[in-house]
């Protein structure tokens, strides 16, 4: 079919289709009845209908509440590429007469819909979109637009240490084979974790989330993905187990990485109660909650109303450390175990935002449950938090049994 009668004959369908359907285009500039300034997502609708990447209804709605089904995320997206690319492979559920179909077939040439991924060569056009599957299409868009995004999922996917910031990441209910796509939402801005810490991997996106999305997408879309400091967090964690070089002011003393201690022993050689090693760190600035909170993408992981700061301190910072710990004793108090160790790292106070270790699934350290918790023999893994305060240049450390050491100082 030669190209001009076929965006003739797509005209006529999505023409069809807002008669069938109610779909239809809005003015640039028009408000939608059921979208009042209030709405918290209207200047995020206004701008994707005044840039026509999205469209309302004929009754003059915008059903912002009303999930996205496939067919009409196919076209929003589609529409932000505005190329001519078009795979002819086609669904057998996506008719040449399908109003959307001209999108689905931008969608594969581009690589966002990955035919593969439907079964028995089924599109299910009006099926309403999972986050997972969003997420999936949208880091497959940033793929297509600069491969950098597609390694940096891969690197994220593929990490030995790799951590995200939610709950699913503790509690369950994301597939491993999606830690790079939605990594890269998070890092992105495009999708975020929902109050509870959540990221509702199978729960659906609705129209007005979808036009803030679109929004970020196409910000993102301009960006260096090397430069965006989130990013940036999540990969060094999947790859060293710590954000320090990408979220403070520190560098490694010569030779002296974190990975050289992760998993190695420390004995609490004082009093021979146990031993300890530390598998990740996650370094959060601010003498605020909202500076930490807006300093790391992990902060919201850890931190909360119930964290103490140092306000005005600038040089204090908040250090959270998973760890594991076999206790040498059958009774194990706190003063043993605190007593025990000579390193600086090994904290006896656990994450002290309860509302985080409940949402996110954090194991911690509990006075409550302390003699329950640490038993002999048993190797336990958790979370614990400690505040240090840095001086520029004054360096810090940590040595195993074997004398492998991390050692690190603050530069500036």
């Amino acid at each position: 079919m030669k190209k001009g009668l076929k965006k003739s004959l797509l005209a006529t369908m999505v023409m069809s289709a807002a008669f069938s359907f109610g779909i239809t285009a809005k003015a640039s500039g028009a408000t939608f009845k059921d979208v009042p300034s209030k709405h918290w997502a209207y200047n995020a609708i206004e701008q994707v209908a005044n840039k026509k990447l999205v469209a309302g209804y004929q009754d003059g709605t915008f059903k912002p509440s009303g999930n996205v089904t496939r067919a009409e995320f196919a076209t929003f997206l589609a529409r932000t590429f505005d190329g001519d690319k078009r795979e002819n492979e086609t669904f057998d559920d996506v008719s040449d007469t399908h109003w959307a179909k001209d999108a689905v077939e931008e969608g594969i040439a581009l690589g966002f819909i990955q035919p593969s991924d439907y079964k028995n060569n089924k599109f299910e056009p009006s099926k309403a979109m999972t986050r997972q599957e969003i997420a999936k299409w949208l880091a497959n868009g940033l793929n297509a637009i600069n491969p950098e995004y597609g390694e940096i999922a891969s690197t994220i996917q593929e990490g030995k240490y790799t951590l995200l910031p939610i709950a699913e990441m503790y509690k369950g209910g994301l597939n491993k084979s999606e830690y790079g796509n939605v990594g890269l939402m998070l890092g992105t801005g495009l999708m975020s974790g929902f109050e509870d810490g959540s990221f509702k991997a199978t729960g659906n996106t609705t129209r007005a989330e979808i036009a803030t999305i679109l929004i970020r997408f196409e910000e993102a879309k301009k960006k260096n993905p090397g430069t965006i400091k989130a990013l940036n967090e999540l990969v060094e964690v999947a790859t060293t187990g710590t954000n320090m070089l990408s979220a403070t002011k520190f560098e490694y003393k010569k030779e002296d990485p974190f990975t050289n201690i992760i998993g190695k022993p420390h004995s609490f050689t004082r009093n021979n109660s146990g031993a300890a090693t530390i598998e990740k760190m996650i370094f959060v600035e601010g003498d605020t909650l909202q500076k930490a909170l807006n300093s790391s993408v992990f902060a919201k992981m850890f931190v909360g109303k119930n964290t103490f700061f140092f306000e005005g301190n600038n040089n204090v910072i908040q250090v959270f450390t998973e760890m594991t710990f076999t206790s040498n004793r059958e009774k194990l108090t706190i003063d043993d175990y605190s007593n025990g160790s000579t390193s600086t790292f090994i904290s006896n106070v656990g994450i002290q935002d309860k509302l985080k270790v409940q949402n996110y699934g954090l194991t911690t350290l509990d006075a409550d449950n302390w003699g329950s918790f640490l038993k002999k023999d048993k190797k336990v893994k958790y979370w614990t938090e400690r505040i240090n305060e840095y001086e520029v240049g004054r360096l810090d450390g940590h040595t195993t049994d074997d004398g492998t050491r991390f050692s690190y100082r603050r530069y500036k």
